[in-house]
């Protein structure tokens, strides 16, 4: 593709959000959103992505990632497990665990 290709596809891309945006939706951060969620649908390959680099960054549950990813909570561990990722445990703190004990049994 040739540079002045390039810059006409850009112009027309710049040019068409300009007319797009204000007459079909709300603002410029509705319409990177709707783009977003159309990627997202249309990949689920991304969705996965997404899904475990949320998770990693501790942002959402396992469950919410295995909802996002569009698979069961089992299969996104599996899925965690093929790619070699270890699983964020959450629970209590065992200092949190020796407090408790001693309020209860102390």
């Amino acid at each position: 593709m040739s540079y002045k290709a390039i810059n006409m596809e850009n112009y027309i891309v710049k040019e068409g959000l300009e007319v797009l945006i204000p007459k079909y939706f709300k603002g410029k951060d509705n319409f990177i959103e709707e783009a977003f969620r159309a990627i997202l649908r249309s990949n689920p390959g991304l969705r996965v992505n997404v899904a475990i680099d949320l998770y990693l960054k501790e942002k959402i549950s396992l469950a919410k990632a295995a909802e996002l990813a569009g698979v069961t909570t089992i299969e996104f561990k599996d899925i965690l497990a093929e790619r070699g990722i270890k699983r964020v445990i959450e629970g209590k703190k065992i200092g949190d665990i020796d407090r408790k004990i001693e309020e209860v049994f102390g």
